[in-house]
């Protein structure tokens, strides 16, 4: 009996436990479950907002592509000129070549290239010894005929000498003075000296080397005065005038100048006419022999509306370009252009000082598309 009771009461307490730890279980796998579907709500909630993120994005970005970027600049007021444009080279009416006019050795430059001179200024000495030998004993001959001159003319006068005698002795006298004159240019030819002012351009002699007077020595150039020689078509000719204003230019260099001859006679192989233009330059920037632009000035536009190429469409004879409101709205509008000098244009027609044009994005632009300033108006 005892046995008995001690069974049950054996399985009566495994019963217990095991009812318990099966409750624990139960509950445990409840809140797991609970945890589960809260971090799959989460999930979902950041799916959904990660959806409208994009979405908001997209709708941006969409916003941001039909807004087309552009640069603008207003039209300006100003004066414009029709011309003709030819090339040509800096030159001068006053450059020499200079030669000695004796031979000899050279012993000395005096001047070199790029040096400025005046008139009469010493460029190079010759050896001069034998010249200076020769001008002295001319000196002496005639210091003695001079002498023996007078003393003859004293006598003469006292009627004590025929006239031929003193005839004779005169005329030794006239030659001895004409013949030491000789004797001093000779020696003064040693000497070689510039015939004008200016800049050595050239020396083509060098000291100790033997120059006859056939060899070039230097070259010199007058600065103050240059000038530009072009031709132009003779169908020309009637536009073309003296005094008629030109512009001389090279890089950055830009000097006003005029036509200063015209040629009467057109060339019959070229149809052209020889123009020399003077060129303003006295700041003296501009090199003899350099490469210009001369552009005669025919016409003049006073006070009219200008604006760079830039803006300027070309759609086989007709000329368009955009404008800007104040929406941002960007018109296409056709005009008429007038003078034209390589910068800037003429417009006769189509365009107010107000209007605000695309410089740079217009090809990407239909007439009425939204468009971004992103820079200022110049």
């Amino acid at each position: 009996m005892k046995k008995v009771c001690l069974v049950l009461a054996i399985i009566l307490t495994l019963f217990y436990f095991t009812g318990c730890s099966g409750s624990d279980s139960q509950k445990n796998d409840t809140k797991k479950k609970d945890q589960e579907k809260t971090e799959v709500k989460k999930e979902k909630d950041k799916t959904e907002e990660g959806k409208e993120d994009k979405e908001k994005k997209g709708k941006d970005k969409k916003v941001d592509t039909d807004t087309i970027p552009v640069s603008v600049q207003s039209p300006e007021r100003g004066d414009i000129n029709s011309f003709l444009l030819f090339s040509s080279n800096i030159d001068t009416d006053k450059m020499v070549d200079i030669y000695p006019m004796t031979s000899g050795i050279i012993e000395k430059i005096v001047h070199d290239e790029g040096d400025r001179v005046s008139k009469g200024t010493v460029l190079a000495v010759l050896d001069d010894r034998e010249a200076s030998i020769n001008e002295q004993k001319a000196k002496i001959t005639y210091e003695q005929q001079k002498s023996e001159y007078k003393r003859q003319k004293e006598i003469f006068e006292k009627e004590l000498i025929s006239k031929e005698e003193y005839e004779r002795l005169r005329f030794s006298y006239e030659q001895s003075r004409l013949d030491w004159q000789q004797k001093k240019l000779l020696l003064s030819y040693t000497r070689v000296t510039s015939p004008i002012s200016g800049l050595v351009s050239k020396r083509h002699i060098k000291t100790g080397n033997k120059i006859n007077t056939n060899q070039l020595a230097f070259s010199v150039v007058y600065t103050k005065e240059k000038i530009a020689v072009i031709n132009i078509p003779e169908q020309e000719k009637d536009q073309i005038f003296l005094k008629q204003k030109a512009i001389i230019s090279s890089g950055k260099k830009i000097m006003n100048g005029y036509i200063k001859r015209i040629s009467p006679a057109i060339d019959p192989e070229s149809g052209t006419f020889k123009t020399t233009i003077e060129v303003s330059d006295a700041g003296n920037v501009m090199f003899i022999g350099q490469f210009v632009n001369v552009r005669i000035i025919k016409k003049v536009h006073k006070n009219v509306i200008l604006v760079t190429k830039d803006v300027l469409m070309f759609e086989g004879d007709r000329v368009f370009v955009f404008t800007i409101d104040k929406e941002n709205i960007a018109f296409k509008k056709e005009v008429k252009i007038g003078f034209d000098d390589g910068s800037k244009v003429e417009i006769v027609k189509g365009l107010e000082m107000s209007d605000k044009l695309v410089s740079a994005g217009k090809s990407s632009l239909k007439n009425e598309s939204k468009v971004k300033i992103i820079k200022p108006i110049i």
